[in-house]
């Protein structure tokens, strides 16, 4: 299946992971550098899409085996833990390439060893870079190559966002799109606040992060069961996220990167339910530095406890209220964050160019 040693390869864990390449994927077929995707979702659109130099594979059984004997210049990802347990690294790939699928910082939402094996991370913004840098020195890694690339994401839905490309309705869309750890809104609260949106003169969507439905499928099915219940209350089965952010005039959420997303790409403010916080690396504290998911909620948007509940429609009118003034904190925020350029972007770009050009 991959017997001769491939340009680049991608690996999708499902189809809602294309959206993190596509910019990425195109650019580099435009440059006449062929691109191999990998894909465990059977279902994922981008298996149509085989050409001359775009090759599109479903693999899920036997990927271990499957990695450790890739043969390529590049191979890029979104899944973290490379080396660490079941997908090992081939002697015979020149650079493992690690990009972003959430726009958070590096440290806590994340273990320690989460990013260790990669020979280069795409960062979107200086502050990761620091993160990065301190846990290198900190835990004693070696050093990995650092880019300074940006979230291409963002740029997609603020510039589709901005075209009106969004589908409208005559009510307000109300999107609750949680994270998928133990703490999350499906897993605490989610019984009391459908009862509190199904009251609310609005459309309210849930949309469940594909490792929700994979690692808590009982659950799942529970709250599809609920949902049912309820006229003004539908589920999300849309892949394309931009699509559905560009759609959404609010977002409820908790500690999901999709907060960012959506304040920034779209320049709407976000309702937070101020669940437990996301914690997969116990020693994120020695590290001294602040995650940006924990240090600027309060910047784009609106916390709510889940335990106030019942103030729900209230937030949700505040916030319509100050969407104005919150679009301007959020644009300038921005600003400061993320490398998102052009220019940036092109540095991902050239530096998986140089990558290939150099074996």
């Amino acid at each position: 299946m991959l017997k001769q040693k491939q340009q680049v390869v991608v690996y999708a864990e499902s189809r809602h992971y294309y959206q993190y390449y596509e910019k990425i994927i195109s650019d580099l077929l435009e440059n006449d550098i062929s691109v191999c995707y990998l894909t465990s979702d059977n279902s994922d659109p981008v298996l149509k899409e085989n050409n001359k130099k775009f090759t599109c594979i479903h693999v899920k059984w036997m990927l271990g085996f499957l990695f450790s004997k890739i043969r390529a210049h590049v191979l890029i990802m979104t899944m973290t833990d490379l080396g660490n347990y079941l997908y090992k690294r081939s002697g015979d790939v020149g650079c493992y390439v690690y990009m972003f699928h959430a726009a958070v910082s590096t440290h806590q939402q994340y273990n320690k060893n989460a990013f260790r094996n990669y020979d280069a991370v795409f960062c979107i913004g200086e502050f990761q870079e620091k993160e990065f840098r301190k846990v290198e020195k900190l835990f004693s890694f070696r050093e990995k190559e650092l880019i300074a690339y940006g979230y291409p994401l963002i740029d997609t839905i603020r510039q589709k966002s901005n075209t009106g490309a969004e589908t409208r309705t005559d009510k307000l869309n109300v999107l609750v799109a949680p994270s998928w750890f133990d703490g999350c809104i499906f897993e605490t609260c989610i019984d009391e606040l459908l009862k509190q949106l199904s009251v609310l003169p609005y459309n309210i969507i849930l949309r469940s992060h594909p490792e929700y439905e994979k690692r808590k499928a009982r659950n799942f099915r529970k709250i599809n069961k609920q949902v049912e219940e309820y006229a003004n209350i539908t589920l999300d089965t849309i892949p394309d996220v931009m699509k559905r952010l560009q759609a959404t005039d609010i977002l409820i959420t908790d500690r999901s990167g999709i907060a960012f997303e959506y304040a920034f790409g779209t320049g709407r403010p976000v309702l937070f339910l101020e669940t437990e916080l996301k914690i997969n690396n116990p020693d994120y504290l020695k590290i001294g530095i602040v995650p940006v998911e924990n240090s600027i909620r309060n910047q784009i948007g609106l916390l709510l406890s889940p335990s106030d509940l019942d103030q729900l429609g209230h937030k949700i009118n505040e916030l319509i209220n100050s969407a104005s003034e919150f679009n301007l904190r959020i644009a300038k925020l921005g600003n400061e964050l993320f490398y998102n350029s052009e220019a940036s972007y092109k540095r991902g770009l050239d530096y998986i160019k140089t990558k290939i050009n150099r074996d």
